[in-house]
């Protein structure tokens, strides 16, 4: 099958690059209102393999990854683009440092994931109440009953069970149920089989790890350990925001973002808000 990146735009073509890469079960197009939000950059959030309209990649991170260095290549030649991964798409970014290197990429922001999913002895920033057993069976129960799992899924997003400000969960469990069940079970048995652990030690680039302070998913302690551990790291805990910082709090989440694209490796360190 010919390969294809479908891409969602917004910005000028000489500006910098920032490029989107969403999380599990969503899509390039949940970064419209952040995009719009980011006038001084050439922002582009592609629809990774099986959520979309992209064709040609296989259905897993590495195949992820491998579209990311495509993509980079056709859009980003120059250099110096900034990625900016949520949960999924930060394994992807993660990925395509540790087997590409770092040329091309100025720095990587990470919002709400692990680098590793499933716990492990000695490693308790996995998917917050899951043995791997817990995380492995789900392949099953999305293939079989799709309908309730998307609206788990929706719910476990956010720091409520209402959603973001502009997003409320039905309409996120409505996007979640377009999604074909046994491609989505396909990319969580490889999601949640993934250790990046060893490359965030040796990460290429600047990383800005930001997570919500009441993240049903991730430990939110897993900001401080991927600022610790990456070379050039820093961490930002948002009060008020779950799984989709970028969705709950995008103000301060986007303020962080741009002051950090900027210039990655003198970023300001920025402190989040109080949600009122």
């Amino acid at each position: 099958m010919e390969r294809h990146i479908h891409l969602h735009r917004n910005g000028p073509k000489d500006a910098p690059a920032l490029i989107f890469l969403h999380g599990w079960t969503m899509g390039g197009a949940i970064f419209a209102p952040a995009m719009a939000a980011m006038p001084g950059f050439r922002c582009l959030a592609p629809d990774l393999p099986g959520h979309g309209g992209t064709r040609g990649y296989p259905v897993s991170v590495a195949g992820a990854a491998q579209m990311l260095s495509d993509l980079l290549a056709q859009e980003a030649p120059g250099g110096g683009a900034v990625l900016v991964g949520w949960s999924l798409g930060a394994l992807v970014g993660w990925a395509h440092l540790a087997r590409a290197g770092g040329a091309g990429v100025a720095g990587m922001v990470s919002l709400d994931m692990s680098p590793r999913p499933l716990p492990a002895p000695g490693w308790v920033l996995g998917l917050n109440g899951q043995s791997a057993d817990d995380a492995r069976a789900k392949t099953a129960w999305f293939r079989h009953d799709w309908p309730r799992a998307a609206q788990t899924i929706a719910r476990t997003m956010f720091a409520s069970d209402g959603g973001a400000p502009d997003l409320p969960v039905a309409q996120v469990q409505a996007l979640i149920r377009k999604q074909p069940p046994e491609v989505m079970a396909s990319m969580w048995e490889s999601l949640v089989e993934c250790d990046l652990r060893a490359a965030i030690a040796a990460l290429p680039v600047p990383l800005l790890a930001i997570h919500g302070a009441q993240s049903r998913v991730y430990p939110p302690q897993t900001a401080h350990w991927l600022a610790e551990t990456a070379p050039q790291g820093q961490a930002l805990v948002l009060p008020g925001a779950g799984h989709s910082p970028i969705l709950e709090q995008p103000r301060t989440c986007l303020a962080a973002i741009a002051a950090f694209a900027a210039n990655p490796a003198t970023a300001p360190k920025i402190e989040p808000e109080h949600p009122a």
